[in-house]
């Protein structure tokens, strides 16, 4: 004869049940925010600085192990230290990549907030000294002899040989693919590689956005595509 069991025994079993379920929640929360400090992260584009690459609305997947591993970016308001990753890859010229401000972009800008470039010139790269010279604050430099003191003014970390101007070693000279309405380094100047949080790698999905910002209709022909 079966005996059923007894109430005790049903409040154990259920009880026991309760807390392998939240175990199960805990852990794929903290696998989820470790997949986030390390891996990958998936942000949201704004603005249309980056168009036609990038369309405001479109929901970016970021690689976060494309140059460094370690934690980077921000995680419930605090801030990694740059120091805790280890570089085996430098960025290359015409990568789409997301990164800090840096604080050279001043009050229009916080240093939480994120931006995404592509880069136009990398450590050390040479450009001659033209009317549209590379460095920062939309300077327009006539002659070639004040560029030293220029730079010197600015803090840029470029420097200037023979009438070139050689990007500073570990630094990014980044602009959007629409220029017109980019803030980017022709504002500010050149981008740390500290800064740099990733590489965009795939718009996931996108959505419409209208003239007051907010999120429409989905971009069908938009997903899954890759940046660049």
């Amino acid at each position: 004869m079966n005996e059923e069991p007894s109430s005790s025994q049903v409040q154990h079993e259920f009880s026991i049940d309760i807390k392998d379920i939240v175990f199960g929640i805990v852990l794929a929360i903290i696998m989820a925010l470790c997949l986030r400090i390390l891996v990958a992260e998936i942000l949201f584009v704004p603005s249309k600085s980056m168009e036609p690459s990038l369309l405001a609305g479109d929901n970016i997947l970021v690689s976060k192990i494309a140059y460094a591993i370690g934690p980077s970016g921000d995680a419930f308001g605090l801030r990694f230290s740059d120091n805790l990753r280890f570089w085996f890859s430098k960025p290359m010229k015409n990568d789409i990549i997301v990164f800090r401000a840096p604080k050279s972009a001043g009050a229009e800008s916080k240093q939480h907030q994120m931006f995404v470039k592509r880069i136009i010139a990398g450590p050390r790269d040479e450009h001659p000294i033209t009317g549209d010279v590379i460095p920062a604050k939309g300077m327009v430099i006539s002659s070639a002899s004040i560029l030293a003191s220029m730079l010197n003014m600015i803090g840029d970390p470029g420097s200037y040989s023979d009438s070139t101007y050689i990007v500073g070693e570990d630094y990014y000279y980044v602009l959007g693919d629409n220029r017109n309405q980019s803030f980017d380094s022709k504002d500010w100047g050149l981008v740390p590689a500290s800064t740099i949080i990733g590489k965009a790698v795939m718009v996931l999905w996108s959505q419409q956005v209208d003239s007051m910002g907010s999120s429409t209709s989905l971009r069908s022909s938009r997903f899954l595509q890759f940046c660049r």
